[in-house]
């Protein structure tokens, strides 16, 4: 099905592809919400899901929520587990270990995700 693009999906997008921290729905929310006052989180979230499911952006499940990335490539994060931040990993992404899984366990594997979790500098 064919979605059309509304403005309020590309403030959304335009907010997502302007930060470089991994944000929150909320945190999208807030800065949608600076540029046009009337919309509202429903539609915030609605068109996040939206632009995920699409692969224009990324959803990142974390313990604390989903957190939501520009960068579409497959590439593993860390996630601070005293204040919540996340960041890239620097590490080669193996696109072979889902075959490797389907053989071992006999699943038709997809797709994979890689987390690692620490303490980031400043909570240390």
């Amino acid at each position: 099905m064919q979605r059309r693009n509304t403005k309020q999906r590309k403030l959304v997008l335009d907010a997502v592809r302007q930060s470089y921290n991994h944000p929150t729905a909320d945190e999208i929310y807030n800065a949608v919400r600076a540029q046009d006052d009337k919309i509202s989180r429903g539609t915030v979230y609605r068109n996040l899901n939206l632009l995920a499911d699409a692969g224009e952006i990324l959803s990142i499940k974390t313990p604390g929520g989903s957190r939501f990335d520009r960068t579409i490539e497959p590439h593993a994060h860390i996630i601070c587990t005293s204040c919540s931040r996340v960041i890239d990993v620097p590490l080669p992404f193996d696109a072979q270990l889902d075959a490797k899984a389907s053989e071992q366990i006999g699943w038709n594997v997809t797709s994979h995700y890689t987390i690692f979790e620490g303490l980031c500098p400043n909570c240390r």
